[in-house]
């Protein structure tokens, strides 16, 4: 998982321009699929056929996207005005190096004494030109950028860096789609799908989520936890497993759907605890109400400081949850 996580890390992926990713990840699925597809948003969709007579449609989604920025104006000097793609921490961006869609790179940094005073009017982005017409040469108004990717192994299983949200969920699902092309054949009609735009529109897993019209639509996606300092409390832990979702602000987990994860983690011996969770979404909103509508659950990676460029995860947690999609892919509903 580690070294996915490295390949996949490093490919540029804003919110809405994700084009890269999607080639790199329609390689990878394509080998443990019996068929792959892009759809026009760009959005990877592979499936793997089920063995049972009952078999529902299981929908998997995990988005490819990254929170960033994009270039709204270039000042006279050649300093650059952004705006987000997403909900980026401004607090971790102030001073990070930065990546263009061109390969351009740069710094975010503050006006002079503005540094309690973060907002995209007192920050720009220096890329070291000289004047506007030689920064016009280098970056484009409406080109997508972000903070430098990196991956680093803390203690035990854990790692750091960015953007682990949510490339940890794409990992997961190649992992699963790898274990069931060697043998763990499901029993029911399984769609991994990595789609776009979730940290901003939602509009990739809408698309994805009219097109499969499943029966079970289930986001893996990261969550906020309580093991930091100075945390709300809340109950997910980095390390206590998989989590399962509730509900968060914009989603009330399907309760019969909920109920057979818990039941299922159980059963199979996976580690596995429970998330309610006052902010945020995923992918599993268009899940339940596109269409006539689908059971829809999400399934968590627990993370520490989302949205910055030093996100930790458990890599153990990460294995809970792979688990987890592998257990109810075979799972009879």
């Amino acid at each position: 998982m580690y070294e996915l996580m490295q390949k996949l890390c490093g490919v540029l992926a804003p919110s809405g321009r994700e084009y890269a990713l999607t080639e790199v990840l329609r390689d990878m699925i394509a080998p443990y699929v019996d068929e792959v597809k892009v759809d026009v948003l760009g959005n990877v969709v592979g499936k793997i056929s089920g063995t049972g007579e009952n078999k529902k449609k299981i929908l998997y989604l995990a988005h490819m996207d990254e929170v960033g920025f994009m270039v709204t104006y270039i000042e006279g000097n050649g300093y650059i005005r952004f705006t987000n793609m997403g909900g980026p921490n401004l607090t971790s961006a102030a001073y990070q190096e930065v990546i263009f869609e061109s390969g351009t790179r740069g710094h975010i940094v503050p006006h002079t004494g503005s540094d309690h005073n973060l907002n995209y009017s007192t920050m720009v982005v220096d890329i070291g030109a000289k004047d506007k017409e030689e920064a016009k040469s280098m970056v484009k108004i409406g080109e997508c950028f972000s903070a430098l990717p990196h991956v680093t192994k803390l203690a035990r299983t854990m790692i750091g860096g960015r953007p682990l949200d949510d490339r940890i969920g794409c990992v997961i699902l190649l992992e699963a789609a790898r274990l069931m092309s060697e043998g763990r054949k499901p029993y029911n009609d399984i769609y991994f799908a990595f789609t776009v735009q979730e940290e901003s529109t939602a509009n990739g897993s809408t698309v994805t989520a009219f097109d499969i019209r499943p029966d079970i639509g289930i986001a893996l996606d990261v969550c906020g936890t309580g093991d930091t300092i100075g945390a709300v409390p809340m109950e997910t832990r980095c390390g206590d497993g998989a989590a399962i979702l509730i509900r968060d602000s914009t989603l009330v987990a399907d309760r019969d759907l909920v109920n057979t994860m818990f039941a299922v983690a159980e059963e199979k011996g996976i580690k596995h605890q429970t998330e309610v969770y006052t902010h945020g979404g995923t992918d599993a909103v268009p899940m339940q109400k596109v269409a006539l509508g689908a059971k829809a659950g999400v399934i968590s990676i627990p993370m520490r400081y989302l949205h910055t460029s030093a996100e930790v995860l458990d890599l153990a947690d990460a294995e809970a949850c792979r688990d987890l999609v592998l257990a109810l892919s075979e799972h009879v509903f």
